[in-house]
Order: C-alpha cells, then structure tokens, then sequence
C-alpha cells in the first residue's frame, strides 16, 4: 500500500502555465468573431441543464485592446473560443455568469483558436455515451441519492425521460447484454419498453428477429405483447373447455369435419345438439390462436351422413390449396399488424399535436384537406370533438384557448380534428380494417390513407411496414422480409383434407362476386345464429365462470358474412 502523503503529491502537481479558472459575468462575454458556429442548436433541455448546474467551463482569451468595438460591444473583454453554445444558451436563460477558462497562450494564436473550434465540435474528437451508457449513469446516480427533480434540473430531461432512463438502468445485465446484440440504434425511451422482457429470454428472441426485419422498437413490443396475450386467451379458453369436459385437440384429427361442413352437408344438422354428441371435440388454428373450431370425429358412426361426394374411379382427392391457406394467413397477419401499428402511430400523433410549433408542411397540407375534402373529412370531421379519441390524442383541448396559443402553434389546432377524423376512421369502425387491403373498401380509402400516412412520414414519423405498403401503393405482404415468416411457416398446410369449407374470401371470388366488391349482407345470418356454440348449462359451463366466457365463441367456417372473413375472432378497435 502507497503511503504518499498528500503534501508528497502536491509537490508533483504543475499550474498549467497561461490557464486561469474564474467566473466571468456575462456582460463581459461575447462570442468569437470568427466563430464558424451558425446555428447554436439550443434546445430547451440543454438551456435548462447549463441553468442548473454548469458542468464544462468555456475557454475564453482576452479581447485584443486594439479591437474595435460596436454598439452594444463596450463592456466586452473577452471572446469565447470553445463552448459559444454554452455562451448562447446562458444569454438565453439570462445566467449570471459562467465558469471560464482564461487561456492566455491561445491570444495570439489566431490559428490554434480555429483548430479548437474544431476538436471543440466535431465529432471525429467527441463520441457521446450510448444508450445504454446514459441509462446507467443516471440509474447509478439515483441510487446514489440524486433525486428525480435533481435529475430533471441536472439533465434538462423531462418527468418521462427521467423514469425511461432509470427504467432503462434497471435492466439486467443480460437483458442488456442481449440488447446490445440487435443491430438496433437505442434511445432510452427503446430500452425502457424492454422492461416487461426482462430476462425473458424467448421474448427477446422474437424482439431480435422481428428487428432483423426492419422497423421501431415500439411496433415489434406491440406485435409481440399482442401476439402474447392471443396465446395467454387461447390457454384461458382451453381450460375452460377442457374444464366443461371438452376435448380440445392441437389439430383437426383425421376423418374430422367441422360443424361448419356438417351445417353445409347434412339436412336438419343442429351444431346446437351436438355437444352431446360423443365426437365432439374443438382445435385451434396454428394462425388463428382465439377462435376454437368445433369438430365430429367420426360423423358416420354419430348418424352424421358423410358430406364428402364419393371419388369417381381413376381421380384423386385434391390437396387442399396452399396457396388460400396463405391468404387467409395474411388477412389474420395483416389485421394484427394494423391494429399494432394504430397504437404506435396515435402515440406520436399525440406528441405531433403537443408540440409549440408546427412543422412547415402543416398549415398546407390542412388547406388542401380542407378544400379536397376526402371521404374521412366528410364522414367524420364534425365530429371529431365528440369522438373517444379527442381527448387521447389533443389531451381535450379546449377552443377558447385559441385565442391566447402562440401563432406558430395554430396549424397544430387546425390539424388537430383532421388527424382524430382519420384516426377514428382508421380504427374505431369493424370495416377499418380493411383499410390495408386490396381487395375491400374501408372508410378510408387507401389513396387517402396513404396520403395522411405521407404527411406523418414528411413530418418525421417512421412507418410501420404494413403502412409503408398503403404509402408506396403496393400490397402488404407480411412484415418479414421476402422468402420469410408466412411463405415459410410449416404449419400452413394444417388443414386436413375432409375439411373443405370454404375460406370467406373464396366465396367472394368464387361465389360470382368480383374482388373488390362488398357482397350484400345476409339478414338471416344474424337470426339463424348458427355461429354460436351452446353448452349444455349443467354439466358444461365451469364454476364461477362467465356465462359467454365458453359459449359465445365463433366457428370462423360458419361464418358466411364476407366482412367476417379471417379476422382473428375480436371486434376491431385500435382505440379501444
């Protein structure tokens, strides 16, 4: 152990010759006039940090006596080579003083003061702390005693900001670890939405791979919690079933038909008495987690006639097509990724209509909607005020508040029922859906739609692929990139051969509907109420379970109305 005394160190230690550490009131600093800096870049959080505490002092020299000064300049007496940002932001805030560093060898180095404005700024010299980096420092000063509000003062950073960062640093270390492995460019606010994977490994694996693919931290947290809690409902519902002394099966067993077929084969089938029945039994679609398909095992053997036309000598059964299978996959995948990408979106839309100034392109892209008037403005624009999602995405701004907004955030209030009128539009109805879609017609066109979503982007939005698709006109086809995720999903081929129902969009260009249109609804289809799976009370429906929690479920096959088709068993509504 070293037992140098502190006068023994001090002996060692030099004054830098020429360097002076004081503080300088602000009347005598003025910037270098040959300061190369045009634009100080000053933001509110860095005003507010230098405010509360200076951690860098600027270095100043000496202004030459035989300098000429202007009007206004009298009382200057020295010029700030490194840290005019700091000098601006402090003028800006009306500090008292800075802390400066008076380097006397740099006062007649007329070449030294520009080489250091240099290395003062570029970021060849500078590397700034990552993320990850940041989220630990200001974690560990938390836990040092450092406060939120001091946090706040100290970083120039927001209430949210602050709880993203110690959020953030309280990950684990192989959560981050794992983080750091994803081709990704973190921000505090991309950490922080880990929290909820923390060491979970599977999680972060999906996370990762849907990275790999492209797109935001906040649309793949959203895909994989919803895919999620699709899973978590489906293992309610099949224990629930399994409860109710129902046969639950991971595929349509062999020789099955769904009551669906039966319904469209068999005269006089009632699926309503066919719980009793000893060939019941339900399964789950490998893309459809939510929905249980109801089955009989053996129909013949159950007084079932078999609704399956014998096969003429010399043919073969066909193998049921891929090619529909993939599509209805699609619709499912597209649906989710649509509701996803609302969440996503109206959370910066909400941040887009908070801001104090507008964006340029706003006040004239509000013009034209007003003069062009598309369908989302006629439908909804009167009232949007009324809308649910007024107060979610404006925080219920108030009209008489117009008159006292500053200027430059006018457009804002004047976007503000133009964004809720295509947001509502693009979420709230059951047709919304369809928005992303070729082959239906929404409330929102896709022409419009891609407009609006054009405007975001313009204004810095980052759009999800699902989005980008409606923005370059071409058909969504799944998040992953080409040759990946649906086209290579082994389980498309799950459908057995005896179930031949017909996928909902076959019968719309099978049934003699052309693509794209919307066949009229069945009035009876809602009366039949063949959709619906009654259990038999007594012996059935679980202890202390909800009445409608094993009853309403929905076979998609029976299912004969084309706005139903591969949805994955819940009313849509982003907003909701």
């Amino acid at each position: 152990m070293s037992t140098t005394t502190v006068a023994e160190w001090e002996t060692d230690l030099r004054e830098a010759e020429g360097l002076r550490l004081v503080r300088i009131p602000l009347k005598f600093l003025d910037h270098h006039p040959d300061n190369v800096r045009s634009d100080f870049a000053l933001t509110g959080a860095f005003c507010q940090s230098l405010a509360a505490e200076q951690q860098v002092p600027v270095h100043v020299i000496p202004i030459p006596a035989d300098h000429q000064r202007a009007e206004g300049e009298e009382d200057h007496r020295f010029w700030v080579t490194k840290g005019n940002r700091r000098l601006a932001a402090a003028r800006s805030t009306q500090l008292p003083d800075l802390l400066c560093l008076i380097d006397l060898a740099k006062a007649g180095d007329r070449a030294g003061q520009f080489i250091d404005m240099v290395v003062e700024n570029d970021d060849e010299f500078r590397h700034g702390l990552t993320a990850f980096e940041q989220a630990q420092a200001l974690f560990e000063a938390h836990q040092a005693g450092a406060n939120r509000t001091r946090l706040q003062k100290a970083t120039g950073r927001n209430r949210r900001q602050i709880s993203e960062a110690l959020t953030a640093g309280g990950l684990s270390a192989t959560t981050r670890q794992a983080a750091r492995q994803m081709d990704y460019e973190w921000t505090l606010e991309d950490l922080a939405l880990l929290a909820e994977f923390d060491g979970d490994e599977e999680g972060l694996a999906e996370i990762h791979e849907r990275l790999r693919w492209g797109g935001k931290v906040r649309y793949v947290v959203e895909r994989v919690r919803t895919e999620r809690a699709e899973a978590a409902e489906q293992a309610r519902l099949r224990a629930e079933l399994e409860q109710a002394g129902i046969t639950v099966t991971e595929q349509l067993p062999p020789g099955a038909l769904t009551l669906a077929r039966l319904i469209d084969a068999v005269d006089g089938f009632d699926p309503d008495t066919h719980t009793t029945c000893g060939g019941h039994g339900v399964y789950f679609r490998s893309f459809d987690k939510t929905t249980p398909v109801a089955y009989c095992t053996t129909p013949d053997q159950h007084g079932h006639a078999a609704p399956i036309p014998p096969v003429e000598a010399g043919t073969t059964e066909p193998e049921p097509g891929k090619a529909d299978d993939l599509e209805r996959r699609l619709v499912i995948e597209g649906n989710r990724a649509w509701k996803a990408s609302a969440v996503v979106r109206q959370e910066w839309v909400t941040a887009l209509l908070a801001r104090s100034t507008a964006p340029k392109p706003v006040l004239a892209w509000v013009a034209r909607q007003l003069v062009e008037m598309p369908n989302p403005l006629r439908d909804k624009l009167t009232a949007a005020r009324h809308s649910t999602l007024w107060a979610t995405l404006t925080g219920n701004f108030s009209v008489d508040s117009a008159v006292t907004v500053r200027p430059g955030r006018l457009p804002l209030l004047a976007l503000a029922p133009i964004v809720v009128a295509y947001e509502h539009q693009l979420t709230v109805p059951d047709t919304a859906r369809y928005t992303w879609r070729q082959d239906r017609s929404g409330p929102v066109s896709r022409a419009d739609a891609a407009a609006y979503l054009s405007l975001l982007a313009e204004l810095g939005y980052l759009p999800t692929p699902i989005e980008q698709a409606i923005i370059d006109g071409v058909p969504y086809r799944g998040d992953a990139p080409t040759g990946e995720g649906l086209e290579s999903d082994p389980s498309a081929d799950d459908t057995d051969v005896n179930d031949r129902s017909q996928h909902p969009d076959e019968a719309e260009t099978n049934g003699g509907t052309s693509a794209g249109e919307k066949p009229e609804p069945d009035p009876s289809a809602e009366a039949a109420d063949v959709d619906s799976w009654p259990q038999n009370p007594a012996a059935a429906q679980p202890s202390g379970a909800p009445a409608t929690d094993v009853d309403a479920w929905v076979d998609p096959e029976t299912d004969r109305d084309a706005d139903a088709d591969a949805d994955d068993g819940t009313p849509y509504s982003a907003a909701a």
